[in-house]
């Protein structure tokens, strides 16, 4: 593949959009530059109030500042709120406080842009109070970068949300499903061990299951021991299960694994009944918060919350979004999730 080339601001705004597979939304994106290299690209919901603004720079600076081998940065802030002429512009003691943060740990700032819905412009204009001069978003789809980058298969989603599968189950899903539990509480380590080897054979063998295969393994996971021993083993690494859920090892997980274990999950909630929906529903939501899908995660655990208001590790992993917590696999080039 030929170097990246980013030579005019819609060439480097294109390219936050393809880095990320999707357009984000009220969201601040920097991307590393390495020298004259490209490096990672970070996203991170813009902050909901400014109480707390010096936390937020300092967290995002410390997520930037893992990459070592960052000399400058990129920034990006996509929003709707309104910045034309006669506005104020948005975030600037958050912009002045990321300056700061990153200029003492010695990475300069070399452009800041902001994004519209229709229009982008420079952060700092020739006026310091106002933002710089607009040009349409339509600059962004003629940029040279985005038409070589969309040559070459590369696409921008509108967003990072995935569709959740509708829950259909039919009463004879639902009552296949309470078949599996009661046998299963009749003889926990027997039926709970069962269920786990049918997981791992569906996912190891890429096996088409069966609504009845399909059933046992959701009744299965209706017991909490079971669901993080298989949350846990779905990395594929030989690693303490606090430090695998939360993304914690210096070794990059199997995400082609991960990527086979979402896919099953997404079979499991299409015949799911809501009382069964919460553990599949999380476990997705875990999935996309290892991978650095923070919009999605929130998503899955909204859902899994309006089913079950009380389901333990939904509530935590919410807390962990609302907090702006990043998983450790999320925040390094060498263990980071990578799209085809």
């Amino acid at each position: 593949m030929e170097p990246i080339r980013i030579s005019s601001p819609a060439d480097a705004i294109s390219y936050m959009g393809h880095s990320l597979g999707y357009w984000p939304k009220e969201s601040l994106v920097c991307v590393a530059l390495e020298g004259t290299a490209l490096g990672p690209t970070l996203r991170v919901n813009l902050p909901a109030s400014l109480d707390f603004i010096e936390t937020y720079t300092e967290r995002v600076a410390h997520y930037f500042g893992i990459d070592l081998d960052a000399t400058a940065v990129l920034m990006a802030l996509f929003t709707h709120r309104p910045w034309g002429k006669g506005d104020p512009k948005p975030f600037a003691s958050m912009v002045q406080g990321l300056k700061r943060q990153f200029s003492a740990a010695g990475l300069l700032v070399h452009h800041v842009w902001i994004v519209g819905p229709e229009s982008f412009a420079p952060y700092d204009g020739a006026n310091p109070t106002f933002c710089g001069k607009e040009t349409p978003l339509e600059a962004l789809e003629s940029s040279t970068l985005n038409a070589e980058l969309v040559y070459q298969g590369s696409l921008i989603e509108q967003n990072d949300t995935p569709a959740i599968p509708e829950l259909s189950a039919t009463h004879a899903d639902h009552d296949a499903v309470e078949s599996a539990m009661r046998e299963m509480a009749a003889n926990p380590a027997q039926n709970l061990d069962a269920a786990y080897r049918l997981w791992m054979d569906l996912l190891d063998h890429g096996a088409e299951p069966t609504r009845d295969e399909l059933a046992e393994v959701l009744a299965g996971l209706q017991d909490v021991g079971l669901r993080d021993h298989i949350l846990a083993d779905m990395p594929g690494l030989n690693e303490p299960m606090d430090a695998t859920l939360f993304g914690a090892t210096t070794e990059a997980p199997l995400w082609d694994r991960i990527d086979s274990s979402e896919n099953l999950l997404r079979q499991l909630l299409t015949i799911a009944a809501p009382t069964h929906a919460a553990a599949p529903l999380t476990m997705l939501g875990h999935i996309c918060w290892w991978k650095g899908k923070g919009t999605a995660a929130a998503n899955y655990m909204h859902v899994a919350l309006t089913f079950d208001p009380d389901y333990h590790l939904a509530k935590l992993l919410d807390q962990l979004l609302g907090a702006g917590v990043v998983s450790g696999w999320a925040q390094h080039k060498e263990t980071c999730y990578r799209t085809h």
